[in-house]
């Protein structure tokens, strides 16, 4: 068996990458299914709720992919299709640069990688934001562009728009492409990280009016629940718009896990393989969140090339564990786990018993977890637990009723119970 070479076996697993390709997408069966039909259905919208880790941005790339014309996951998870879509699809993930409904609308006006380009070749298109704007400017491509079309060696700072609302001149200019018949179906736009957005107010009362206005105009919104549940109560009949598409991404079953480890090993031709006790662990610390998979995943595969290991075993992933805190490979999560334990053993002890008890609701009843913690020599817990849920150590904790607690972070819960303690019993 021929050796894979270091750059397959560091893509075997990607722990902090969405997987767009098909074959590599574990899973999820009912939520591309509910995607697919949501996008057959007119005037549907989609939004694709879960918490960190949970594979949101995964599916919301598939669905992308579905819309452009690309059936793969389809014929492969074994949904019925009678034909592809023909959608032009636009993908923006919002980051943090994104504060609001207008600057969200703005950027997929200007963005060369959205609507900006399309404006310029569509008479039509290009008409409306003369018409509506004179000054606009936009730098799609590095310069001032002025829709008159004369380009300029600086970038202008004109407003984008002087005269009219811009969801008026984003409804006008996406129908104007729309009905120009570049895609048959329309346009799906496919909004990434939408809960990063600190103001969404508005965005409900455009959806509804793009609706009515501009029926060949789909909207995917990726965000946590919480969001969507606000977005929706902006407007009386905002819910209609996500009417049987509102796609809750919960745990992964250890079938579905195991499948992104299948994956993974068909992608290096099997030279190495994880052992049934290896496969278990993983599928046990991940909880649910494939990115717990692809991160022990990803540094158990890369120890094992280096140390010509061919089977990965349960003390294999024991020694990742202790190499993924150790480097801080994930300085997000490692940083949240430190703040909240800091100096202290006995926190750390109450914050692993209270992961330790957590229901299939994600509640903790403190009782439970007093118990372990006083096993292993904490009498006063609810000191500790007081702690975890103060600004001060990170408020990783939320207290739901009397003796009731929640991780705010279902990833952070996970990675919780993977994680080496720091401190040992004598300390």
């Amino acid at each position: 068996m021929e050796k894979p070479t270091l750059s397959k076996i560091e893509n075997a697993f990607l722990p902090a990458k969405e997987i767009t390709d098909a074959d590599r997408f574990a899973g999820r069966k009912n939520a591309v299914e509910d995607a697919f039909y949501a996008l057959i259905a007119d005037g549907s919208n989609i939004a694709i709720v879960g918490n960190r880790g949970i594979g949101k941005t995964s599916l919301a790339r598939q669905i992308a992919n579905i819309g452009a014309g690309d059936n793969s996951i389809l014929d492969k998870l074994g949904i019925t299709n009678d034909g592809v879509f023909d959608f032009l699809t636009i993908y923006l993930a919002c980051g943090n640069q994104v504060s609001s409904t207008e600057e969200l609308l703005e950027r997929l006006l200007t963005s060369s990688s959205c609507l900006a380009d399309w404006i310029y070749d569509i008479p039509n298109a290009k008409k409306v934001m003369i018409n509506y704007s004179p000054k606009f400017s936009a730098k799609p491509l590095g310069v001032g562009v002025e829709l008159g079309g004369s380009k300029t060696s600086e970038a202008t700072t004109s407003p984008i728009v002087s005269s009219h609302p811009i969801d008026v001149v984003f409804t006008n200019v996406a129908d104007a492409i729309a009905k120009e018949g570049i895609a048959d179906n329309g346009i799906l736009f496919v909004i990434d990280e939408f809960d990063q957005i600190p103001d969404p107010a508005g965005f409900a009362s455009f959806l509804k009016a793009l609706a009515t206005n501009s029926p060949n105009v789909k909207f995917c919104i990726v965000g946590v629940a919480k969001d969507i549940q606000m977005l929706m109560s902006e407007h009386e009949s905002s819910d209609r718009l996500f009417a049987g598409s509102i796609i809750s991404m919960e745990p992964m079953e250890k079938k579905e896990l195991e499948n992104i480890i299948d994956n993974a090993e068909k992608y290096i031709d099997h030279y190495i393989t994880f052992d049934r006790s290896a496969r278990d662990k993983i599928s046990q610390l991940a909880n649910g969140h494939p990115y717990m998979v692809h991160l022990i995943g990803k540094f158990s595969l890369r120890a094992a090339f280096h140390e010509n290991i061919l089977e990965i075993t349960e003390c294999e992933i024991d020694q990742t564990l202790a190499s993924i805190a150790e480097r801080k490979a994930d300085p997000i999560l490692e940083g949240k786990y430190r703040k909240a334990v800091a100096s202290s053993p006995q926190r750390e002890i109450v914050l692993k018993a209270l992961a330790k008890v957590q229901d299939e609701h994600s509640e903790m009843w403190t009782t439970n977890a007093y118990k372990i913690a006083l096993d292993q020599g904490v009498d006063n817990s609810s000191q500790y637990v007081g702690q975890l849920v103060a600004e001060e150590y990170g408020a990783e904790l939320e207290k739901l009723r009397e003796r009731y607690y929640r991780f705010k972070d279902s990833l952070f819960h996970a990675y919780v119970l993977a994680r080496p303690k720091m401190y040992d019993q004598e300390d």
